[in-house]
């Protein structure tokens, strides 16, 4: 009588009929799995003889037992090469239309990141990544975890990677796994900006048309290029008429990304390419607020004064000032304030420096600034204060916001922070008004208050100079860190700077011009300045006569007041 007996129903005999103990570790696990797995159809018999070390390794790696056995199965035949699918047949002894019911079992596998798939013609093959072969080793679960970053440039690298590994990939279903991990990646850093500001395309978008604007924002972020060749588009889609379809779409201004202003079509060589596509200047400016395009970077060409074009002038001030302005001097310097501020940074103290120069008009509060942006190698923004205040409502808030916010780009796009420079700031530092009624008056105090508020948070350095020290509002006074007064020199300083802008005069005439002429620095550049210009219409050296009278005009109050001491009629 012939039996007709499967050959995975005949009992296993002597040691092979007894449970397979626990095992020391994973890879000893996965082993005993790999070795009872051959030629067992995944039958009944098999998963009784390994239930123990199967317990084991579900246990560990929260997997099913077929799932495991295909795991271990493509772990051992997948160390050096792919496994196709007909080889993981072959070892359970199974067909291949047997295999094709366990998809769901790999995909479990795949969407664990525990193995990859690759389809090549009409095969297709696996292996494991080697992070997992080097958890096992450690005898560790793999956890594929999407990283946590801190900030923007570790997001954009991030992306970068999984971009780069989308181009180098060998399954189409990599494509569902990029989406769905982009996906996680942007949630799991929503306190990132860039994060935020992706997803908020996301959350509009399909997913196809997400991967085009994520190839976009990238393309954008790392190489600064504006027209992206719809071309390009085959990284992020596994077919041709998946592209052609993309391009029609955004060409036709179907897409939600054309309708919603992200994406637009780009013109080239003045006409407009089916192929070719930008990003919206708006939005490009959202994903880099910070950037400096051409137009600003034009901008600012015009509104800083660069250092370097500052002629150096010798100072002279009274000694108090002058032992204030070389501490000042110090202070400014790159090295010296960055070490500054970032101690009080540390100490949790405001670190914006500011710094009010007053005193009488021509005891040189402007020149003085210039000489420090020269010596410190700071550029100065000056602030044109007649232009700060509109007619309209409203306005003239908006207008001194925009210089702050105009400034702060400058000082992150600047290696050395330029100086914002108020001269003659009484005119906007001024007093506000109590119980304001009239709209002009709120207006006037609402201006104030965004100063105040801007100084308050101030990362920079801001320089005003007034004459009307007392026309600040005590508000202001305490927003000054510094607080320096220039005031009119003595009759030393006075002869020091007569000798400084007249060489020629000997130190007796200088004392005695210092003596009889209160003037402040300015006004006695006046004199000189006059004194030249009558040399080169004359032709000749302007005597201490002429000298004297030149002075003489300067006082405006008193222009009848004799000469007195002696006069030289000689030339100086």
């Amino acid at each position: 009588m012939e039996l007709n007996i499967d050959k995975h129903e005949i009992a296993l005999s002597g040691e092979e009929q007894s449970h397979t103990p626990e095992p020391a570790n994973l890879l000893e696990g996965m082993k005993t799995i790999v070795q009872y797995s051959e030629d067992s159809a995944l039958c009944d018999t098999y998963f009784e003889n390994v239930k123990v070390p199967m317990a084991y390794l579900c246990r560990r790696l929260s997997l099913t037992p077929t799932q495991v056995t295909l795991l271990a199965i493509i772990m051992e035949f997948g160390c050096q090469m792919y496994v196709f699918m007909g080889r993981i047949a072959h070892h359970l002894d199974i067909s291949n239309l047997d295999m094709l019911s366990r998809s769901a079992d790999l995909t479990t596998l795949i969407t664990r990141r525990l193995i990859t798939e690759n389809r090549k013609e009409r095969e297709t093959r696996y292996t494991v990544p080697r992070e997992v072969y080097d958890a096992f080793k450690r005898n560790e679960v793999y956890d594929f975890k999407l990283p946590r970053l801190r900030n923007d440039e570790e997001l954009a690298n991030q992306l970068d990677k999984m971009l780069l590994n989308l181009s180098d990939r060998e399954s189409d279903k990599e494509v569902e796994f990029f989406d769905s991990d982009i996906r996680d990646l942007l949630h799991a850093n929503s306190h990132i900006r860039l994060a935020r500001i992706l997803l908020s395309v996301f959350r509009k978008t399909t997913e196809e048309e997400f991967r085009v604007v994520l190839l976009m924002s990238m393309i954008w972020i790392r190489d600064e290029e504006t027209v992206v060749d719809g071309n390009s588009f085959k990284i992020v889609f596994n077919r041709k008429f998946e592209i052609r379809q993309m391009i029609n779409q955004l060409q036709s201004g179907r897409s939600i990304l054309v309708k919603k202003g992200v994406v637009k079509v780009a013109p080239t060589d003045g006409m407009m390419s089916v192929g070719a596509f930008s990003l919206t200047s708006k939005f490009r400016k959202a994903l880099t607020p910070d950037r400096v395009t051409d137009k600003e970077a034009e901008k600012w060409q015009k509104l800083l004064t660069r250092h370097t074009d500052i002629q150096q002038k010798e100072l002279f001030y009274n000694s108090e000032a002058e032992i204030e302005i070389r501490r000042l001097q110090l202070l400014l310097q790159p090295e010296q304030m960055s070490d500054v501020l970032a101690r009080m940074k540390a100490r949790g103290l405001r670190s914006g420096f500011t710094c009010l120069l007053y005193g009488g008009p021509g005891t040189g509060k402007t020149e003085t600034v210039l000489q420090l942006a020269r010596s410190c190698e700071r550029d100065i923004f000056q602030v044109d204060v007649s232009k700060l205040r509109s007619k309209w409502y409203g306005e003239s808030e908006k207008i001194v916001k925009g210089v702050f916010d105009e400034y702060r780009r400058m000082v992150r796009h600047s290696k050395v922070a330029p100086i914002l420079f108020f001269n003659e700031a009484d005119a906007i530092f001024n007093r506000r008004m109590e119980n304001a009624e009239r709209s002009t008056d709120k207006g006037e105090n609402a201006l104030q208050n965004i100063i105040l508020q801007e100084m308050e948070t101030l990362e920079g350095i801001l320089i005003a100079t007034t004459n009307l020290q007392d026309n600040l509002d005590a508000a202001f006074e305490r927003r000054f860190l510094y607080k320096l007064f220039l005031d009119k020199p003595t009759t030393e300083v006075k002869a020091r700077i007569w000798q400084s802008m007249l060489p020629d005069l000997s130190e007796k005439e200088a004392k005695m011009l210092a003596y009889k002429f209160d003037f402040s620095g300015g006004e006695i550049e006046n004199v000189v300045r006059k004194g030249f210009i009558d040399e080169v219409m004359t032709g000749e050296k302007t005597s201490l006569n002429a000298l004297l009278t030149l002075c003489q005009n300067e006082m405006l109050n008193n222009r009848g007041a004799k000469v007195v001491g002696f006069v030289h009629h000689g030339g100086l």
